[in-house]
């Protein structure tokens, strides 16, 4: 699927690539005396490239782009600009990018996803995690503070309720995150209870 993008200032000055699309851009540098231009690009994951944007008008030289979308994250495409007048068809060199690869986090109590039951005071053995294409993590709910994007951290459970470990991580500049987040349930102890020695009083 792709949609076409006016020419010239509304261009980006370069290809620019996200996650799931893509601009295209290219320039058609000399038209070869016939102003009478159709443009697109060609795409794919090979060099038969396989997909094509919609062929537009052009009057003469200048920037094209065209957005292409519903593309596969941490995929490498190859791609082409294709320019024609009434002489022939000339194809740009072959480009490629790779379409950036989404943030994920998974987080763990004593190696399971939860919810986990442990008794009073004892040990969450391990809380463990791993981020993959973030730059930091942070906690929340019944832990807190910044985290690296992978670690592990043993924690006492001081108080009888459903505890909540949450995690967010975030890409360097702050605006991409994922959440991952698991329970623990802890369960009160049999009591305690002793018998004091006898006193002789006189």
């Amino acid at each position: 699927m792709a949609f076409y993008i006016s020419a010239g200032t509304s261009c980006p000055a370069n290809t620019t690539v996200g996650e799931t699309q893509a601009t295209l851009v290219g320039d058609v540098t000399d038209d070869g005396g016939d102003p009478n231009l159709e443009v697109w690009f060609q795409y794919g994951l090979t060099t038969n490239y396989g997909s094509e944007t919609p062929k537009v008008s052009q009057h003469g030289t200048g920037v094209f782009c065209a957005t292409i979308k519903n593309l596969t994250p941490c995929t490498k495409y190859h791609y082409r600009a294709v320019a024609k007048n009434s002489a022939a068809t000339s194809y740009g060199e072959n480009k490629s990018f790779t379409t950036l690869c989404p943030i994920s986090v998974n987080l763990t109590a004593n190696g399971s996803d939860g919810p986990i039951s442990v008794s009073y005071k004892s040990n969450v053995k391990k809380l463990e995690w791993e981020a993959k294409n973030a730059s930091y993590c942070e906690a929340s709910g019944d832990w807190s503070g910044i985290r690296g994007v992978k670690g592990e951290q043993i924690i006492q459970m001081n108080q009888v309720k459903i505890h909540n470990f949450k995690l967010t991580c975030k890409d360097s500049s702050g605006t991409k995150e994922a959440v991952d987040s698991v329970q623990v349930h802890v369960t009160p102890n049999p009591p305690t209870v002793i018998t004091l020695p006898a006193v002789v009083t006189h």
